[in-house]
């Protein structure tokens, strides 16, 4: 299942380099994780119809961003999307490409703790994984559920974010424990980064580009054990492998 002890390591990273940590955060027992509420739902359209059109500006006259592969989600319905974590803006970039289709984006507890932006990521599809184990049982049930009801749920494998990584970290399980229990395919994405050129001449930062690659279909007739192990080693050379032959900023030595 999802490594508890992991992530509350991970929430002791999750702190900005000027020493702001997010207040302390305690899910109710019957906390919304996907939230059908009427009210939340039409807010949650408006915001991010808005969020789209502000980030469509930014992404392509700003950030240099392109987008690769798209045609390779065609037809999918219900599936687990999973990218490596190495924007702040990240959840924004995968959210509009899959737009009209509406794309839930899971994330640390300990993000619900910065006010009014953890309200707008709410709004915008954001699911926080719980750190309570008689949440998690539901929060993963209710995962499974939005699946088989053709949902797109984007999952970090390497859990923490570190802003414009130089290489592939090694993938956490908690993804493909979910893939199993829905029996959904996964949809690997790769976001490389690349040296300014032409209009972004002027760009300190890298180029993003966001490569959809092939669907990944698992065998779920492997026993569970073997299928989730076998996902995962799969999928994590699957990115690794793109990201060393596309990106212009690959760390020399080997991976984490």
């Amino acid at each position: 299942m999802i490594d508890e002890k992991q992530l509350e390591l991970e929430d002791e990273k999750n702190e900005y380099q000027n020493g702001f940590k997010p207040r302390e955060v305690v899910l109710k027992p019957d906390y919304p994780f996907y939230n059908h509420n009427i009210f939340f739902v039409f807010v949650s359209k408006i915001v991010l119809l808005l969020t789209i059109i502000g980030c469509t500006f930014a992404k392509y006259l700003l950030w240099g961003f392109r987008i690769t592969g798209k045609k390779n989600i065609k037809g999918i319905k219900g599936a687990i999307t999973i990218s490596n974590h190495c924007l702040i803006q990240d959840a924004f970039i995968n959210v509009p490409t899959f737009f009209p289709k509406k794309v839930y984006v899971t994330m640390l507890q300990s993000n619900l703790g910065f006010g009014f932006a953890s309200r707008y990521l709410r709004f915008c599809g954001a699911v926080p994984i719980p750190t309570d184990q008689k949440l998690m049982i539901r929060f993963l049930r209710d995962t499974k559920k939005e699946l088989t009801k053709n949902q797109f749920i984007h999952i970090y494998p390497e859990a923490h974010l570190i802003p414009y990584c130089d290489h592939i970290r090694k993938f956490m399980p908690g993804a493909f424990h979910i893939a199993y229990a829905a029996k959904v395919p996964i949809i690997p994405i790769c976001i490389t980064f690349h040296k300014p050129k032409g209009f972004y001449f002027w760009k300190k930062k890298p180029m993003v580009k966001q490569n959809i690659l092939k669907p990944y279909y698992p065998d779920y007739s492997l026993p569970k054990k073997e299928c989730i192990t076998k996902m995962c080693e799969d999928l994590q050379k699957t990115i690794t492998d793109y990201f060393n032959a596309h990106s212009d900023y690959v760390r020399e030595v080997g991976n984490e």
